[in-house]
């Protein structure tokens, strides 16, 4: 176990506040370490901000409501953020307030121009503060952790795939998604990689609607590659396709 810095969602939030109120909060009156030990590689850290930084270059300066250019980012930087974090500590990559200390006290510029918008801030929730589900560091790991293929010539290839919408709303959000072989066919087939055609948004959302109803009754998680694949064709065989 190595040592790792944290931020609790109570000092994250008296943080953002003292920022956004325009003062220079100091980051050593609101950080703490957990674990013992050599201190974790921050240099794995700082190279995840300059990258980040450097992929950002290529995106608008500031992002529209709900622009396509931010779910286009995430499909680029969910790699980036796996792969800087790959020797971390897994109780580190367990615990919700390393999350809040790395979007918060290191990339909270990234986060801001991920989420924010012109006089308004981020949200809270964008930062991990209330549900370690929506920060956007963490989301980003996630999806590169749970389709990732090492054996594959890109490893990280499905988690590019699908647009903002089936990743926040039917996968990382959707409790079924912890069969990764399930998270895995869905990319699949919204990816055009199946023998079908790709489901339109309200036939995916509907096929959301099933998985969830027999996920209650199904433990997808023993399910094979063939099977999982199988399930998920057969439940979409009569919904409407797309393009």
């Amino acid at each position: 176990m190595s040592k790792y810095f944290v931020m609790s969602g109570e000092d994250a939030l008296k943080y953002l506040k003292a920022r956004d109120n325009g003062d220079e909060p100091l980051p050593d009156d609101f950080q703490r370490t957990h674990g013992a030990g050599e201190l974790m590689n921050m240099a794995a850290i700082d190279k995840l901000g300059s990258e980040l930084r450097k992929l950002k270059k290529s995106f608008p300066t500031k992002l529209r409501k709900a622009d396509p250019e931010g779910g286009h980012f995430e499909q680029q930087a969910c790699s980036i953020v796996h792969r800087a974090l790959a020797d971390c500590d897994p109780t580190a990559l367990a615990d919700n307030e390393f999350w809040i200390w790395l979007a918060v006290l290191k990339y909270a510029d990234i986060v801001e121009w991920r989420f924010g918008a012109t006089g308004r801030h981020a949200a809270p929730a964008n930062y991990g503060i209330g549900q370690r589900i929506e920060n956007m560091f963490f989301r980003l790991w996630l999806r590169a952790e749970l389709v990732r293929e090492p054996k594959a010539k890109d490893p990280y290839h499905l988690a590019k795939t699908g647009d903002q919408d089936l990743w926040r709303s039917h996968i990382l959000r959707q409790a079924y998604a912890n069969s990764r072989l399930i998270a895995k066919a869905l990319l699949r087939l919204q990816a055009g990689q199946l023998s079908v055609k790709r489901l339109t948004v309200e036939n995916v959302r509907e096929l959301a609607k099933r998985l969830r109803r027999l996920h209650a009754n199904v433990v997808f998680e023993f399910l094979t590659f063939s099977q999982a694949e199988g399930l998920v064709l057969e439940l979409s065989s009569d919904l409407k396709k797309g393009k």
